[in-house]
């Protein structure tokens, strides 16, 4: 099998100041191209070490990518070391050029003369249009090594790569050898308890499994090139964990829950207190949520609770705001306010101060409703602010989409 190697160029990743979604992108892509990823590695902005990076990955690997450093400010040094590591001049673009000048005048901008490193490409290099940028991506073959150069702003490298360097792949390498993917979704289960249930499974050797534990859910992966093999591997896997599997492959909670809403037809509402919308950000961030979202109430202090959701005062009183009895009402409060078919509820103490010996941080309230059921759990979370709240989110709507699917714990 035929394998690639990604070279991931920029200081501000190192710093921990930019997410390396790029990686996350062509691993992907070039999996399915039959060409995965075997090495990765991230190195500064530096002239040392970009010329031993590609040293190491030019010797080993059948396509080599460099993501990052093309930029035409003076720390954007990635395009003169990949022509002096190559052994090639740069020389001036006259189409480069036109085209950068043609995304200013689509901005209303002048063109910066600085700009104009932006058309110098390494002599024998194919240079790939950037329509969603100034700096064009870099194309270069030995034989049946291929050599890309792409920005490191993640919506110009996936345009590049797949309308440009996608198709050059595919008629050079062809896709014979591509990884194929099959993913289950479990929730509900530890991972060490969803280890017992497969203690006897074992793939055959030529399908990979892998364990993919993820705050409060676990991802059960198969991959290989043998089709075959991997359907019949996932299916024996899936026959064993069905109870706890929520979606495969590229389902999310909100789309699995989207897709339930939409065929059972019914519209969802929220009231939130300590994840502060975060519940209805995620329903809403999946295009068509108007199709099954009605709206909600952000019910953060208890005054609202009261007037708008109807929580009544004596349940504040005696149980307080975090508790299974404020969330069974807040519940009922906005399934009634909006009139939807189902409903859900949050209230806890996401930290990192107001916790207790009774109540936790990270202790969260959760209230269903569905037609004529209601019900409540209560969960306590690991982790940060951030991490209760997204947490305490997901798991609002992984119990509700196991209700939907017939499963209750």
């Amino acid at each position: 099998m035929r394998k690639s190697a990604v070279i991931t160029i920029g200081n501000e990743i190192l710093l921990g100041k930019t997410v390396n979604t790029n990686l996350t992108f062509l691993a992907q892509e070039l999996a399915n191209l039959g060409l995965p990823v075997d090495y990765s590695v991230t190195i500064k902005d530096e002239a040392t070490a970009i010329h031993q990076a590609l040293r190491q990955c030019w010797e080993k690997y059948d396509v080599v990518i460099t993501t990052g450093g093309l930029g035409p400010t003076t720390d954007d040094i990635t395009k003169q070391e990949i022509a002096s590591f190559f052994g090639k001049k740069l020389v001036f673009n006259e189409e480069v050029w036109e085209q950068v000048q043609k995304i200013f005048a689509a901005r209303n901008m002048p063109t910066p003369e600085i700009n104009r490193s932006q058309a110098m490409v390494p002599e024998d290099f194919i240079a790939l249009k950037n329509e969603r940028g100034t700096a064009p991506g870099l194309f270069y073959e030995e034989g049946e090594k291929s050599f890309f150069a792409f920005a490191g702003v993640p919506v110009e490298m996936k345009h590049i790569f797949l309308t440009q360097a996608k198709p050059i792949l595919e008629k050079k390498y062809g896709t014979q050898d591509k990884v194929i993917q099959r993913t289950i979704h479990t929730f509900g289960i530890a991972e060490s308890a969803l280890a017992e249930l497969l203690s006897d499974f074992q793939p055959p050797e030529n399908v990979n499994f892998a364990w993919l534990p993820q705050p409060g859910r676990v991802d059960l992966r198969f991959y290989g090139t043998d089709a075959q093999a991997i359907e019949k591997v996932f299916n024996e896997c899936y026959s064993r964990v069905q109870t706890y599997a929520w979606g495969f492959d590229d389902d999310t909670p909100v789309s699995v829950l989207h897709r339930i809403l939409r065929e059972k037809k019914l519209y969802l509402s929220v009231a939130e207190s300590c994840t502060g919308g975060l519940v209805q950000k995620m329903v809403t961030d999946l295009a068509g949520s108007s199709d099954v979202f009605l709206g909600g109430v952000v019910s953060y202090a208890n005054e609202i609770k009261v007037k708008i959701l109807k929580v009544k005062p004596g349940t504040l009183n005696k149980y307080g705001a975090v508790s299974e009895e404020c969330a069974r009402e807040m519940v009922t409060g906005v399934r009634d306010l909006t009139d939807s078919d189902i409903a859900i509820s949050t209230t806890g103490i996401a930290g990192p101060e107001g916790g207790t010996a009774e109540k936790p941080v990270g202790m969260v309230c959760f209230g269903f409703s569905v037609h004529n059921d209601i019900w409540s759990i209560t969960h306590i979370f690991n982790g940060d602010r951030e991490i209760i709240r997204q947490q305490a989110a997901e798991f609002a709507l992984l119990n509700l989409i196991k209700y939907l699917q017939g499963h209750k714990f």
